[in-house]
Order: structure tokens, then sequence, then C-alpha cells
């Protein structure tokens, strides 16, 4: 062996021996050797010791008074007054919040409801848009007796869109019932996705197979423009005419335009009220067409919207289309759909708002195919006479019109049951302008009566309006200092909705603050 080996082995072992030296060292206890000092720490460790045993001990002597307390039947009843006074105020607080968040419900609707009047006073021709599986849910007689009201010029033509959604032999009967009211187009708009050059069907509807219904093509423009063309014809007018068209959110109006126009000319999506102020396309020379934003007119009711579903439709068809077991309530039904989809909570709690979600994103999005069945026997509205239905179908040439769909009906088989879930038909649906009339006191003077004889017509419904004098002096309009938001009506609220509240309010008080400023100004 060389030195220089020898040398390396000797390293190796000291290093070794200094790392087991290291390692076989006993750890540090922290107590001192010295007696006295090794006593006092023994000391503390056990007091600390003591103190966190006897802090156990009153931790479960707390739990057990805690259990016994609830277990108590008085202590039962205090918990349930205390609950019942809790829900009581959280339902006061939801209605005051409703105030506050009704402001900006409040000022849309008015918006939309003035769009839709200019929409019908500059109009010759309605268009009526309405779902082919639900037509009469989707017709409002407010609107219809405002068409007929603005005068005698004005022509109402309802336009059953959606036709491929239900089976030919659905939409023959809607079509036959409908005409007893009101000029009625059978329509299905264009799905292409492309800007120009939409694709248009010059089959008549009564013909269209089922792959032509399916397709992406339009079904009924040609139909609709000869009706337009005829309404010229017959009234004699060479110029431009204007058609409006109306109806509930979503129902397809703007879809309606484009496949007139056979080009993107307005902005279209699965989600309702896309349309928020009126649009003016020109068709051709002679046609004008006015989209209107979705009318809302109905005032909101407290039923769950899943269970206002269930009511309608067959229960034996929701179960099957869901896959659930016989059930009795609403409740009962999102549970099980809960449990089979696995929307669940922590312990296995079935989650009732994620599956009502489902149904309404089923309902909303085309899913859940259904329709329903006209009534069996026709009585017209009480907005419709007899003399307006002749009026509209002699402007129409509502006869000629009704032949020639009657004899392609006649030669032409029908698609066979109609296909989805049978719904109860809902009637139609009312309007709330007159509820608005009701809320604010009547305090109307001669000259303003005669204000108002001279813009009548101008709402649907009788609605009286307090006209005040814009002169004021300065002294007036200082009075007239907004009021502040009351902050502690905000401040009882949930603080997930102190914000929303705050929001509310200061619009308002902005508002009557402009208001107060204009005023002012204007009186100088």
């Amino acid at each position: 062996m060389t030195r220089h080996k020898q040398k390396k082995s000797s390293k190796k072992s000291k290093h070794s021996k200094k790392k087991e030296s290291k390692s076989h060292r006993k750890k540090d206890s922290g107590v001192p050797q010295l007696a006295c000092f090794k006593e006092h720490v023994r000391k503390e460790v056990a007091l600390k010791q003591k103190r966190v045993k006897e802090m156990q001990e009153r931790q479960q002597m707390a739990r057990q008074k805690e259990i016994s307390r609830f277990r108590n039947l008085e202590g039962l009843q205090r918990d349930a007054l205390r609950r019942q006074q809790c829900f009581e105020q959280k339902e006061v607080d939801l209605k005051q919040l409703a105030k506050h968040a009704l402001l900006e419900k409040d000022s849309s609707c008015k918006a939309y409801y003035k769009e839709f009047r200019k929409v019908i006073e500059a109009a010759d021709v309605i268009l009526e848009v309405l779902d082919a599986r639900d037509p009469q849910g989707c017709r409002c007689p407010q609107v219809e007796e405002a068409v007929v009201q603005a005068g005698t010029s004005k022509r109402l033509v309802l336009v059953l869109n959606k036709i491929d959604l239900v089976s030919k032999e659905i939409v023959a009967k809607w079509l036959k019932y409908l005409r007893n009211e009101f000029p009625t187009v059978a329509f299905k708009s264009s799905t292409q996705q492309q800007s120009k050059n939409l694709q248009r069907s010059h089959v008549p509807v009564t013909r269209a197979s089922r792959d032509l219904l399916g397709s992406a093509a339009c079904v009924g423009a040609d139909c609709l423009m000869k009706m337009l063309a005829n309404y010229c014809r017959n009234q004699d007018i060479r110029t431009t005419i204007t058609v409006g068209v109306v109806g509930f959110p979503n129902v397809g109006k703007s879809s309606l335009i484009n496949s007139l126009k056979r080009s993107r000319a307005c902005n279209t999506g699965a989600t309702p009220g896309i349309t928020k102020s009126l649009q003016e396309v020109q068709l051709d020379k002679h046609i004008k067409l006015l989209d209107c934003p979705g009318i809302v007119m109905a005032s909101p009711t407290s039923a769950l919207p899943v269970e206002a579903i269930l009511k309608r439709c067959n229960k034996q068809q929701i179960m099957q289309h869901f896959s659930v077991p016989d059930f009795q309530n609403t409740m009962e039904f999102l549970a099980y759909l809960a449990k089979r989809q696995g929307k669940l909570k922590k312990g296995g709690m079935p989650d009732h708002e994620k599956a009502a979600k489902t149904v309404l994103n089923d309902w909303t999005s085309g899913k859940i195919s259904y329709f329903t069945h006209p009534p069996e026997t026709h009585t017209l509205p009480t907005h419709i006479s007899a003399e307006i239905v002749m009026e509209m179908g002699k402007a129409f040439d509502f006869e000629a019109l009704e032949q020639e769909n009657e004899k392609a009906l006649s030669s032409k088989c029908l698609i066979p049951g109609p296909v989805g879930i049978s719904l109860e038909g809902s009637g139609l649906t009312s309007g709330a302008e007159t509820e608005m009339a009701k809320e604010e006191e009547i305090h109307i003077t001669e000259e303003e009566e005669t204000k108002m004889e001279e813009d009548e017509g101008d709402e649907l419904g009788p609605m009286t309006v307090e006209l005040k004098s814009k002169s004021k002096t300065l002294a007036e309009a200082a009075k007239e200092v907004p009021r502040a938001p009351n902050l502690g009506e905000i401040s009882a609220l949930d603080p997930l909705y102190q914000g929303q509240g705050l929001r509310a309010a200061s619009k308002k008080r902005r508002k009557r603050q402009k208001r107060a400023g204009g005023e002012s100004c204007f009186s100088t």
C-alpha cells in the first residue's frame, strides 16, 4: 500500500468516527441538571398539564349543558319562536329589497313599452309572432287591443313561428283555430349561421316534408310576402308600407326579419332579451320592417317555475322523460331528479336548487319537446268583435288564402302523431298595465283632462296621470330637496343585498336631484 492510500484511508476512518459520535449524542431534555432548577421545571410542566385537563373538562361540561338545554321542552319552544321571528324578518327584508330592486326593472320596462308604442304608431301592418308550441300563451290581449284601437288603417297578422318543433297535425289545428280571429301564417325561420344569402324554400308549408322542416332553410316567407302584397293591392297603396314585428321574448322576431331579408340584419340568440331598442330594416323599396324589443307585460306570480311546468305537463310523460319514479309534489320530484343526476349536498342530501336549474335549462333550451292542443270550441275574446274579424279578412284577401290552404292540406298526408310532452293550454297572457294605474291617486283638473283627450290611445289601458305646472319659484324649488336614502332600512338587510339597495336608493336620489335642478333652472 502506498503512502497516499494510507493517508486517504486514515482520513475516512476519522470522518466516520466523527459522524458516529455526533449521531449517538443524547438529546437535551431542556431540564437543568441542578436539583433546584430541575424540580422547578417539573412543577411548571405538571401545572400546565393540569390546566389543559381542567379546560377540557369545562368544554365537555359546556357541551353537555348545551345539549340538555336543547333537549328541554321550553328550550325547544324558545328556539322555534326565535326561528320563526328570523324567518319573518327575512321576508320583511326581502320585500324591502324588492322595492329597491324594482326601481331599475321598472325603468327598463317603461323604456321597452315606449319602444313598443313607437312601433304601433309607425307601422301599417303589425306581425305578432307566436311560438307554435304554445300560441295562446304567447298572445297578449292588451297588445292586440292596442293595434285595434290605434286606428282603422292598422292591420294585425299572426305569425306561427317555430313550426319545425311540433308536428304538422298540430300546426294545421292551430292555423284553423287562429284564422277565426286574425289572418295567420305558418313560418319557420332560417337557422343558417352565414351572414348573407340565407336559404329560402318556395314550397308551401302544408306540402313541406319532414326533411325540409328539419333543414336550415326558411319556410313560409313567400306566403307572408304574398299577404303583404295583397294588402297593398286591396288598399291601393303605391308607396311603401311599414311592418312592425312584436311579440314576447325569444319567439323569433329578429330571426323572422333576418329570414325575410336573407341576411343577418338583426342580432339573434337563444337568450331572451337581446333586442334592446327599435331597429329599422329596409326589406325592399316597398316594405320597411321594424323590430321591437320583447314584450313582458304580465305581472309576476309567486308560483315556482318548476311547479308551474309540472302543473301543465302530463305526469307520466315527465316521469318517462326524466326517468324518475312516481312523485307527489314538486320537492319530491326535484329530490328524485337530484339523486338520479348526482346533484347532492354534504351528507348525501339532494340539492333541489341545482335540480330545478337543470329542469329550467332543458325547458328554455328546447331539450324538452312540448306542444299544446287548441281549444275544442272557439269563442271570440272580449277585445275582438266579429266586425274586426271581417275587416281584417277583407284587407288580406282572407277567403282566397284559406281556400288554397284547405286544398293543400287535403292533398298532402300529414305526419302522424304529435311528438313531445302535451301541455294544458294556459290561455291568453293578460297584461299588467292597468295595475300600474291603481297604485297612484287620481287628481286631474278640467284643463288636464283636455290634454289627456288629445293624447288618447297612447297607452294600452285607461291610465291617468297627475300633471304639474312646470313654472316654479326659487323658493319652491329650494324646498324640494330629495329625501336621503333610509340607511336604517338598508342596514337591516342581509349584507349580501345591502349593496344593491344602496345603489337603487342613490340612483333614485340622483334622479330627484336632477329633476329639481332642471326645474329650478327653467323657472329662472
